[in-house]
């Protein structure tokens, strides 16, 4: 099978609440190094929404020295922003940028989401950021079909649901696009169901785990990885989903990881103990060594 796309949403680390551009280098290129193909700058994981475009711009500089492993989510309230964002980032030349649909506001004309798309990626070309829960917007595929009859120049999608037949719709009705499971828990699913790759916030503290499933997916091998990392994404929920990755990836991977930015709080040392404590408990249960 040809090998998927795996794409990792980089925290975003905070000093003093700034962000800080070294720690972030340092984490990405790990996770590089530990074999995710392409770092995606100011998703959800990486607190895109509560970044300003100077700090994501920032970012974007920050990773100039890797550009062809990098995707910037540049999608707002604010068009004319994301329009500047996606010509600074074909400047750098960059993979490609991402897109979340205007959010918060609900009601918004289908033809309006069309347009959004169609302008935004008349700068460069657009991997759709689809986040139903959060944005309160589904693009599914005809409406991806009315983009590309419009002109915009789609190349992509990140389907953050666990609706799998919208997903897999998708795949068979839009031709000539990449589609991206978000789900931790859909990795595997991806590989058995020929997707063309996954996003997975888990995989900035578990990417060996990702590497694993990836090298199991046809045998029994790639449940129990599988499995193991549906636990830790569990755990993180449990400890408070955003900042508890902060600390797992010190946890796992022994690099410094910053913190996140309020009002997503550092965890205590005592949750942080706990917390620990159950990860070492799971990793057991799935006999999974460090």
């Amino acid at each position: 099978m040809e090998k998927l796309d795996s794409i990792v949403p980089l925290i975003t680390p905070f000093t003093n609440n700034r962000v800080d551009k070294s720690i972030a280098v340092k984490h990405g290129e790990d996770v590089f190094k530990g074999g995710m193909k392409y770092l995606f700058i100011a998703g959800t994981t990486g607190l895109g929404p509560s970044l300003s475009m100077p700090e994501r711009l920032e970012l974007l500089d920050a990773f100039a020295h890797m550009p062809d492993n990098v995707i910037l989510q540049c999608g707002s309230l604010n068009l004319e922003e994301s329009i500047e964002m996606a010509k600074q980032a074909k400047k750098y030349k960059i993979y490609g940028v991402a897109a979340l649909p205007p959010y918060y506001f609900t009601g918004m004309k289908r033809e309006w989401l069309v347009k959004y798309y169609t302008k935004l990626s008349k700068e460069e070309p657009v991997i759709i950021y689809n986040y139903p829960e959060t944005t309160g917007y589904n693009i599914t595929y005809d409406i991806i079909n009315d983009i590309k009859k419009a002109g915009g120049d789609i190349i992509g999608i990140k389907e953050t649901t666990f609706n799998m037949n919208d997903i897999l719709n998708t795949k068979m009705y839009v031709p000539d696009i990449k589609v991206y499971t978000g789900p931790d828990q859909f990795i595997l699913s991806a590989f058995r169901l020929g997707l063309d790759g996954y996003v997975s916030g888990a995989s900035n503290y578990g990417y060996k785990i990702v590497k694993l499933i990836e090298e199991n997916y046809s045998n029994k091998d790639g449940d129990r990885y599988q499995f193991l990392l549906n636990e830790l994404a569990a755990l993180s929920g449990k400890y408070g989903t955003i900042s508890s990755i902060y600390d797992m990836v010190e946890i796992m991977t022994g690099v410094k990881a910053g913190n996140p930015r309020e009002p997503f709080f550092k965890l205590s040392m005592e949750d942080r103990s706990a917390l620990e404590k159950e990860m070492n408990a799971v990793f057991k249960k799935y006999n999974y060594k460090l």
